[in-house]
């Protein structure tokens, strides 16, 4: 947002763009200084806002146009945003030359941050169970394609991909380990402990591709391979520690000294994608495709914890020393069968149907190993997931005027989900479900300045494999857009959804709508402005069964009503010069709560607004400066609550 604020009004380009190395280049250049003055819960402004104070350079853009017959390339461009620091950086490099070669180059960056305040007095005078999950990771993507054009019919292509994500997380760990005695599980769910855990993944895929086209048939194939890393590493910051579940008194005497936990996972896989089109005459069109994958790899758990634990009751405790370990062997063969066709029966009438099976399957072979003390235990466990889903869907789709559009269609699915144990059947896991989802919708559109399009679906599933998976889910969306005049405009858009499932008491409801006015007043000065308004509610309850269950038939229950104000302007009163400002304020009502619990999440403000003020000087570069205020509270656990004011200095210079 801020980036985009800098470069608002246009760029100052020169009269002529420069030739250098056989091409025509131009260009534009924006780097900035903000200072940063953050006060409260810092790691809740990460999450939300994370912009950082620092030199950056917020934008840079080359484009080059060959300036005659270039044997090598008839253009390129490079653009890249948000280096030296900001949340989300991205760069980009194009190549062409005409009917011979593409290339393009994409690199990719984010941060994520979440850190909720665990140290907080909550509402309901207990400490929070679930809470204590945070991160601070970073994500990488970056990728090279290449199409090269052997003829004017026949391409080839190269790809390559790398995804990698880095960083801590903060989770909890429950001590239960393979073979641990039924008088064990008391404690492990008594006492959930706090563990950092650094965290590295990466994946790459590399393919090589074929593309002909012969009249009006086009097919495509894609083979090459793919891996997949991971590797996750925890242990407790401080020695000896106590669970998170303080307000539980028997845990005071249950320390542990240390917890060393590491699982990592390989996956490798070969990858074939085909994919065609074509027709047989003019009103009939054929598409479809095949994919497999078949990844495959070890996978390992090692962990080690020692401390006091309770015995025969909370108030005997005996220290303890647990290893365990885990070998698996994971197959996963996915197979993905695409087969559609159109027909035009009439001008007016068009009937198009697609066929898609899947079937994911997942083989484990597991050895399991724990020493507790001089007890070993040994383990083999061979699990199976097989899922099978078909999808049939049919649609047709109505033009007997201009200005109409009318599409009725339903979908049939069959998902087969079986899970067996040790060549035996899982019956409680394994289930099918049919689910049948017919879909309408209109669209008019009688007026260069007026359209409304309408849509309604109803999802009915025969089985439920969750307690949130509805039984019933109807729901629709309104469109309407209004232009009385070229300047002006008005967008409004409504949900409707509601979902059921009766048999766990599982009820959720959608409102939705959100209205949006443009105004263009003249060529110096425009404006927008919106409103949007959410109300979700859910129901439902739930049972805990690890060890003596305390809680049976527990009510949840989350209402809450999202209210967001949005506006802005834009104003150059005179030639160089402007003012432009946008702003929104999010208010939430509502309250999440736990029978017999007081709520801990409820009302919230976030307001978030941006000035700025830019001056041009001919030749020069154009200078911006920017003020970002923003803050945010929740009234039932201010523990979250921060401030902050951002300023930016900014110059933006084309060349």
């Amino acid at each position: 947002m801020a980036a985009g604020l800098l470069l608002a009004g246009g760029l100052f380009a020169q009269d002529a763009a420069p030739v250098a190395g056989g091409f025509t280049n131009q260009g534009s250049a924006t780097v900035g200084f903000r200072l940063t003055d953050v006060s409260g819960y810092k790691p809740k402004y990460q999450e939300l806002v994370n912009l950082n104070g620092g030199l950056r350079l917020m934008d840079f853009d080359l484009f080059g146009k060959a300036a005659g017959v270039n044997r090598y390339a008839d253009s390129y461009s490079a653009t890249f945003s948000g280096l030296g620091g900001e949340p989300f950086s991205t760069g980009q490099l194009t190549v062409r030359k005409n009917r011979v070669y593409d290339l393009r180059v994409n690199l990719r960056q984010s941060h994520y941050y979440w850190n909720q305040n665990d140290s907080v007095a909550l509402a309901n005078r207990l400490n929070g169970l679930t809470g204590n999950h945070d991160w601070a990771t970073v994500r990488k993507l970056g990728s090279v394609n290449l199409l090269v054009h052997a003829t004017d019919n026949l391409r080839f292509s190269f790809e390559y991909f790398r995804n990698t994500r880095d960083g801590v997380a903060g989770t909890t760990r429950s001590l239960d380990y393979f073979g641990a005695p039924t008088t064990w599980a008391a404690f492990a769910r008594a006492n959930p402990y706090y563990v950092v855990a650094p965290l590295a993944e990466t994946s790459h895929r590399t393919t090589v591709g074929v593309d002909y086209t012969l009249h009006d048939w086009t097919l495509h194939y894609r083979a090459g391979y793919q891996t997949s890393d991971q590797a996750v590493q925890g242990s407790n910051p401080i020695s000896p520690e106590r669970s998170l579940n303080i307000d539980d008194a028997s845990t005071a005497k249950e320390l542990v000294n240390g917890i060393s936990w590491s699982e990592t996972r390989r996956l490798h896989t070969p990858v074939s994608e085909f994919s065609y089109t074509g027709g047989l005459g003019p009103r009939l069109k054929l598409r479809g495709g095949y994919i497999f994958y078949r990844y495959r790899g070890p996978g390992a758990i090692d962990a080690s914890f020692n401390g006091t634990a309770r015995t025969t009751s909370t108030a005997v405790t005996a220290p303890y020393s647990v290893s365990f370990s885990t070998r698996a062997n994971v197959t996963e063969p996915n197979h993905v069968i695409d087969q559609g066709l159109s027909y035009q029966v009439k001008p007016w009438w068009d009937f198009t149907t697609d066929y898609r099976y899947t079937r994911f399957t997942v083989n484990s072979d597991a050895q399991f190993r724990s020493v507790n003390g001089a007890t070993v235990a040994l383990g083999q466990a061979d699990t199976q997931w097989r899922i099978g889903t078909s999808a049939l869907d049919l649609n047709m789709v109505f033009t007997p005027t201009a200005s109409l559009l009318v599409r009725a269609g339903v979908r049939l699915m069959k998902n087969d989900v079986v899970s067996i144990v040790d060549n035996v059947t899982d019956a409680s896991r394994t289930k099918r479900i049919k689910t049948v989802w017919p879909i309408g919708s209109i669209y008019f559109h009688p007026t260069h300045s007026f359209s409304v399009r309408a849509d309604v679906e109803q999802v009915t599933n025969g089985t439920s494999y969750t307690r949130v998976s509805p039984h019933t889910d109807i729901g629709g969306r309104l469109v309407v857009h209004y232009s009385p005049t070229e300047r002006l405009y008005f967008d409004d858009t409504a949900v409707v959804r509601n979902r059921t499932l009766l048999a766990s008491d599982y009820r959720s409801t959608i409102r939705s709508n959100a209205f949006t006015v443009n105004y263009d007043l003249s060529e110096h000065y425009t404006g927008f402005a919106g409103f949007s308004y959410d109300s979700l509610f859910a129901s439902n309850y739930v049972s805990f069964l690890r060890g003596t269950a305390p809680f049976t038939n527990l009510a949840l229950r989350d209402q809450t009503i999202s209210r967001v104000w949005q506006g802005g302007l834009k104003a150059e009163p005179f030639k160089n010069f402007g003012i432009t400002f946008s702003g929104n304020f999010v208010r939430v009502t509502g309250v999440g709560e736990i029978a017999g619990e007081a709520p801990l999440y409820g009302p919230m403000s976030f307001p978030y607004a941006t000035g700025s003020v830019f001056y041009g000087v001919p030749r020069v570069g154009r200078f911006t400066l920017q003020l970002q205020r923003t803050y945010y509270t929740e009234e039932i656990v201010p523990g979250n609550n921060f401030g902050a004011n951002l300023l930016t200095i900014a110059m933006t210079r084309s060349f």
